[in-house]
C-alpha cells in the first residue's frame, strides 16, 4: 500500500516533468543533475534490494502491471519518496522504452570520488563507446566477470543515462563508476596493467600466457574506429581475439565478454 496520495501530472510545463524529460533526452543530464530514471519492474526490484536512494516514483496513469504496482507500493514506503501519476502521453515521453511496465523510478546517481591512490583492482575502460546499448552491456558483462570498477572516457555514452541503465539490467548498482576519465589518467585510478583489445593487431589473447596474473584494466573502443590513439598510447600491451577470417569483427560487447571471461576462466583454473 502507498503511504501517501500520489500527485497527478497532466502538463508538459510541470517542473518535475521537464526535469525527467531532460534526463531522458540528454545523455549527460543524469550525471549533471545527480538523478536518473530507471524504468521497469526488474530495475525497481534491484533498487529495492541494493538500497539505492529513491527520489520519486513515476507511474503511468493507465496500463500499470500488477507486479509494477506492488513494487511501487514498496518504493513509496521508503523515506522521503514522492509518488507521481503521469498521464499516458506524458509518461511515454519520459520512458526510455515503448510498452513498458508503467513504472519508472527516479533514483540518485551514485557519487564516486576518485581514490587518493591507484586501486589494485581489475577494471574495464570504455573509450568512445557511444551506443547506449553497448555501454550498458559492457557494465553488465564486467560485473558478471567479477569486475566492479568501470571507467569511461569523455565522448563515451553517459553511463547513468536511462538507456544505458536499462541495458545494464541493474549492474550499475553493484558497480563503481568513474566518468570523464582521460586515458592519461588511468594510472592514477588503477595500478593494473592496461590491456588494449585491438582487432588491428597485437598478441593472440588465447595463446599468450601470464597476462591474467596481475590486476588488469581492459580497454575497449567504439565499434568501427576502435580504441583511440590516446588510449593505445597508454596501453601496456595489445591483444586480439583470433576470429575466423570470414568474420570481419566482433561487437564490442561480445569482444569484452571474450576477454573478461578468458581472464576469469584462467584464474578459476589456477585455484
Amino acid at each position: 500500500m502507498m503511504t501517501m496520495q500520489p500527485l497527478l501530472i497532466t502538463s508538459a510545463a510541470n517542473e518535475r516533468f521537464r526535469r525527467w524529460k531532460k534526463i531522458t533526452e540528454s545523455p549527460r543530464a543524469a550525471k549533471k543533475l545527480g538523478m536518473t530514471l530507471a524504468e521497469g519492474a526488474h530495475l525497481a526490484q534491484v533498487i529495492l534490494e541494493k538500497g539505492a536512494p529513491v527520489y520519486s516514483v513515476i507511474l503511468r496513469e493507465h496500463g500499470l502491471s500488477k507486479e509494477a504496482a506492488e513494487l511501487a507500493g514498496q518504493l513509496a514506503a521508503l523515506p522521503d519518496t514522492r509518488v507521481f501519476v503521469v498521464n499516458d502521453a506524458l509518461y511515454d515521453q519520459v520512458s526510455p522504452v515503448e510498452h513498458g511496465s508503467g513504472l519508472t523510478v527516479e533514483v540518485k546517481v551514485a557519487e564516486t570520488p576518485r581514490p587518493h591512490r591507484a586501486l589494485t583492482e581489475d577494471a574495464l575502460y570504455l573509450d568512445g563507446v557511444q551506443d547506449a546499448g553497448n555501454a550498458g552491456t559492457l557494465v553488465r558483462t564486467a560485473l558478471a566477470a567479477g569486475i566492479r570498477y568501470i571507467a569511461a572516457a569523455p565522448g563515451s555514452a553517459g553511463l547513468w543515462s536511462p538507456k544505458v541503465l536499462r541495458a545494464g539490467m541493474g549492474a550499475h548498482f553493484s558497480a563503481v563508476i568513474y566518468e570523464n576519465v582521460l586515458p592519461e589518467e588511468l594510472d592514477t585510478l588503477f595500478a593494473g596493467k592496461r590491456l588494449a583489445a585491438d582487432a588491428r593487431g597485437g598478441r593472440d589473447l588465447f595463446r599468450t600466457a601470464g597476462w591474467e596474473k596481475t590486476p588488469t584494466v581492459w580497454m575497449m573502443g567504439a565499434e568501427g574506429p576502435g580504441l583511440s590513439d590516446r588510449a593505445l598510447a597508454v596501453a601496456d600491451a595489445r591483444y586480439l581475439i583470433p576470429i575466423e577470417a570470414a568474420c570481419e569483427s566482433l561487437n564490442v560487447g561480445a569482444a569484452a565478454a571474450v576477454c573478461l571471461f578468458e581472464q576469469r576462466r584462467r584464474r578459476l583454473l589456477a585455484h
